[in-house]
């Protein structure tokens, strides 16, 4: 059995911690199945239940899971001992929360029993299956969170705590609603029609399948996204080639809802390849923005590839490209497809040079991230670059439209523009000077390093 699995289970199943959770859990299906009980009968009181232990209380036991460790000066020993990322991932997250399973499974066969006698076998087992899954998925997204907050230097207070723990109980209310959209009963707006099917790449699927093999998927990458964080903390590489094929997935999946962009005004005029090529594209500008607002900047690291590809060793440059840099690659690449099939029936107009502009402008704003992490006090970097996005997105457009002058905020936003071609030859100059600029403060840096190492 995995050493660091077995240790929490010792920690967290102990007899008189089993005894206490059965017991109360036995009260609350007792006095939920008499008749002058609780409102609500056993398998509706077993899935709240089941939400409380395994949802909101399993999140920040995952949350506590590293950073716990942390906190009592222990992890550094665990991170010198002979454990491999995975056996360290899957012992911290499935052990650290096994009380919390063990509680959950209880209610689960209560709230599954009800459903069985009510509603069939079938049913009860798809339930099951939503069931786990949203557990495992919120209590990764607070592992992962952690460990990504880990990475970047941030503390373990118990604000932060509760930061990482928010941010599985968005992913699992993400679960619920998505899982409610095939369902009238759980919906929370019941009397809206559940479709029965959904459209994904011209096929109509069963919603219910569709989405129960979606978040299935969605459970798998986000554990492995799990094990690659754990790599790291233990001094692993991790080669971009993980990452890419999440974004080939991404790309593939969000695709396949091109009958669903086709209300939209602007891609309306798009045949289904440029709808589709156009959802990729989008996906992968969004991946962008998140990965360079997540990911550490280490400025050492960015000299270094420089180094690599100014010295044409491209194998070692492609080894060491973070995951917002593949996304930023792959938004290009999309974005050139996409160009490429819309001028196969069409001249380039406004649509074109929106998208064009978008590139610019998301090439300026990583280039931001990236310079504001190259002055002094960079460890506080990403917060000064939102701080600039804001401003340069909201505030001063906000001033410019209160003085009237529109025109100007071409040099903030995409806007349309006359001629076309002005809004990307504006968005493109800003991207590639703001580049530049963080290209220089990098090998500024680290030639005074190399002095100061002289001196």
């Amino acid at each position: 059995m995995n050493p660091e699995f077995r240790r929490n289970i010792w920690l967290e199943l102990t007899p008189r911690r089993i005894v206490l959770m059965a017991g109360i859990l036995a009260l609350a299906f007792f006095a939920a199945a008499l008749p002058g009980g609780l409102s609500y009968g056993p398998s509706s009181i077993a899935k709240w239940l089941y939400y409380l232990i395994v949802v909101l209380w399993g999140t920040r036991s995952a949350a506590l899971s590293v950073v716990g460790e942390i906190r009592d000066r222990t992890w550094d020993a665990q991170r010198l001992s002979s454990l491999g990322p995975g056996a360290m991932t899957w012992g911290k997250l499935f052990g650290a929360t096994a009380y919390n399973w063990f509680g959950g499974l209880i209610c689960l066969v209560v709230l599954l029993a009800g459903v069985g006698v009510h509603q069939g076998a079938a049913v009860a087992a798809v339930e099951a299956v939503y069931y786990v899954v949203i557990g495992i998925i919120a209590q990764a997204a607070s592992l992962l969170a952690s460990l990504i907050a880990i990475r970047r230097g941030q503390g373990h207070s118990r604000l932060e705590i509760m930061l990482y723990q928010f941010v599985g109980l968005g992913a699992a209310l993400a679960v619920y609603l998505a899982w409610s959209a095939a369902d009238p009963v759980a919906a929370l707006v019941p009397q809206l029609h559940a479709p029965d099917t959904i459209p994904w790449w011209g096929h109509n699927i069963d919603a219910r399948a569709f989405l129960l093999v979606s978040l299935a998927l969605f459970a798998v990458w986000i554990l492995v996204a799990c094990y690659r964080e754990m790599r790291l903390e233990l001094m692993l590489p991790n080669a971009p080639t993980v990452w890419t094929a999440f974004l080939v997935f991404l790309g593939v999946y969000f695709a396949g809802f091109d009958s669903w962009a086709k209300s939209n005004s602007s891609a309306a005029t798009l045949d289904p390849v440029g709808i589709r090529l156009l959802l990729v594209c989008t996906t992968y500008v969004f991946a962008t923005y998140l990965m360079v607002l997540l990911e550490p900047k280490d400025r050492v690291h960015y000299r270094w590839l420089l180094g690599q590809l100014f010295s044409g060793r491209l194998g070692a440059w492609l080894g060491g490209l973070q995951a917002w840099m593949v996304s930023y690659i792959a938004a290009l690449i999309a974005a050139a497809a996409l160009f490429a099939w819309v001028g196969r029936s069409q001249a380039f107009g406004e649509d074109e040079a929106l998208a064009l502009a978008v590139l610019g402008l998301m090439t300026r704003d990583a280039a931001i991230f990236v310079l504001a992490h190259t002055f002094a006090g960079g460890g506080r970097g990403d917060f000064a670059a939102v701080i600039v996005l804001v401003a340069l997105y909201a505030l001063v457009p906000a001033i410019l439209n209160g003085m009237h002058l529109e025109n100007a905020l071409v040099l903030f936003y995409p806007r349309p523009t006359q001629p076309v071609w002005i809004g990307p030859l504006v968005a493109w100059a800003e991207g590639l000077a703001v580049g530049a600029l963080a290209v220089m403060r990098l090998f500024a840096g680290g030639a005074r390093a190399s002095a100061a190492a002289t001196a």
